[in-house]
């Protein structure tokens, strides 16, 4: 009785195995999420030397790779994909921008 007993549990233990180890490496490759294109449009602000940040829908970028002239005083629309924190706030990776012809205020 031991041995059918013994043999049944590493039996259940043996298939539980196995199984789990097809399933989760599969299963991540079919879930990972496609890159999300972001559009920010607004006008930037320069909160700290070296930064320059677009706030749209209640949340700030980090634009200061996309090269904004700031002096042009317009809005700008920038698009890229979230990218990882920098020293300004969450950047978008390869930013694309584009100027509007809307005025900003002096303070950016």
């Amino acid at each position: 009785m031991r041995v059918l007993l013994g043999g049944a549990v590493a039996v259940v233990l043996a298939m539980g195995c196995a199984g789990c180890d097809s399933g989760v490496s599969s299963a991540r490759a079919e879930t990972a999420p496609a890159a999300t294109l972001v559009t920010a449009i607004g006008c930037p602000k320069a909160p700290k030397p070296d930064c320059v940040t677009v706030t749209a829908d209640g949340k700030t970028w980090d634009v200061t790779s996309a090269g904004v002239d700031m002096k042009r005083g317009v809005a700008v629309s920038v698009s890229g994909t979230p990218g990882p924190a920098g020293a300004c706030g969450p950047t978008l990776a390869s930013p694309q921008v584009d100027y509007t012809g809307l005025q900003c205020g002096s303070g950016g």
